[in-house]
């Protein structure tokens, strides 16, 4: 090796050493301001903390002191919280922490809520934009005990990542002035989609919602994992009671690859599912929603009502929960929850459907064991 040779190879190596510690220094910190994980001792907590957008919702056992309890928080890394994690507070009220990320620039206040009384009636009366920096909006309910509660989640989440409308009546789902009772519905939209977007090919957008929590990036595994359905429920549901307004769409119906299929008519999502919560599974999904071994019971809208509900007004429904004869319902020993799914779509989860199809639901309530009329 000759000296010009070897004094290259060791400028190169010098060069090589500044810059891979200038990147290293240069490095940006973390902007994530996120709570990833909420949880409150295992004799209060009867189920995982829902965290959706900036409310962490927990549903603690009936009879629990909730006056001085140490949560134990998960942050993104390199974030920090206060008040901080493991120092006791007051949850019988609400409780608010502010995250701030490693950057020292970015920061997330969230509101934690805990409740023990499962929601029996959803009149969609209230509606909030979960996600300040999104148009859409959410419904949100209040329990027995006047506490609020954002049990809702919906496509709008989803379609918000590549859509964005300038107001909240664009969206797929949203609040009408048709309504049964009070001042609002929920109105829900199929919509024609964006087509291929790369990994996935999305011709039609159904109006979803449901009890439960949307992840996007779940979409990115399988589009079926996107909808994780189900809110605690330490009751034993019977019927599922409502009204509502279906009209499929006029044109074609379209598939999962985008054909016209002119000979399918839509149809609606109108049901709610009742199962076991354990360590195996913390909630339901679109691969499992109706197939699950530890699914209890199903309230299922016929057909007949799926295609169409006539005219122009609403029309009542009432679901019985049929029971599998296969499970016994022991609330006082397990975890029990409930999923509720409506969509202007059945098959809206696989990307089909018929544009300008439209559901309208209004005054939902669950009737349990010992208060059915």
């Amino acid at each position: 090796m000759n000296y010009r040779m070897a004094w290259i190879i060791a400028l190169s190596a010098a060069l090589w050493c500044v810059v891979s510690v200038s990147c290293i220094k240069e490095e940006p910190a973390s902007p994530y301001a996120d709570i990833e994980d909420f949880q409150l001792p295992g004799d209060i907590m009867m189920a995982r903390a829902t965290i959706n957008r900036e409310q962490i919702a927990v549903f603690v056992r009936k009879g629990a002191d909730l006056t001085s309890i140490a949560p134990h928080i998960t942050l993104s890394e390199g974030a920090a919280v206060q008040p901080e994690a493991g120092v006791a507070q007051d949850f019988s009220r609400q409780v608010t922490y502010t995250v701030t990320a490693a950057d020292g620039k970015h920061s997330r206040v969230y509101t934690v809520q805990l409740t023990s009384v499962p929601l029996h009636a959803y009149r969609f009366e209230q509606w909030e934009m979960l996600d300040r920096t999104k148009a859409y909006e959410t419904p949100v309910e209040y329990d027995r005990e006047g506490k609020l509660s954002t049990p809702w989640d919906s496509s709008n989440k989803g379609i918000s990542i590549y859509q964005q409308y300038a107001a909240p009546s664009l969206y797929p789902i949203h609040r009408t002035t048709h309504s049964a009772g009070g001042q609002y519905a929920a109105e829900m939209l199929t919509l024609a989609g964006p087509g291929s977007m790369g990994i996935v090919n999305i011709p039609v957008v159904a109006g979803s919602l449901f009890t439960g929590v949307l992840s996007p990036l779940n979409a990115l595994k399988n589009p079926l994992l996107v909808t994780e359905f189900g809110q605690p429920f330490n009751e034993k549901p019977l019927r599922m009671k409502g009204k509502y307004i279906y009209e499929p769409g006029t044109g074609n119906y379209i598939d999962s690859h985008g054909a016209a299929r002119p000979e399918k008519r839509d149809s609606c999502a109108v049901y709610a599912v009742f199962f076991r919560s354990d360590q195996t599974l913390e909630r339901l999904n679109g691969t499992n929603i109706l197939t699950h071994p530890n699914i209890v019971a199903v309230a299922m809208m016929p057909p007949e009502g799926r295609a169409g509900s006539g005219g122009g007004g609403f029309v009542d429904f009432d679901l019985p929960f049929v029971y599998d004869d296969a499970h016994v319902t022991d609330l006082g020993r397990n975890a029990y929850k409930l999923a509720i799914i409506f969509s202007s779509s059945f098959m809206g989860d696989y990307y089909e459907g018929t544009p300008g199809s439209r559901l309208v639901v209004d005054e939902v309530e669950i009737v349990t064991e010992g208060e059915e009329k």
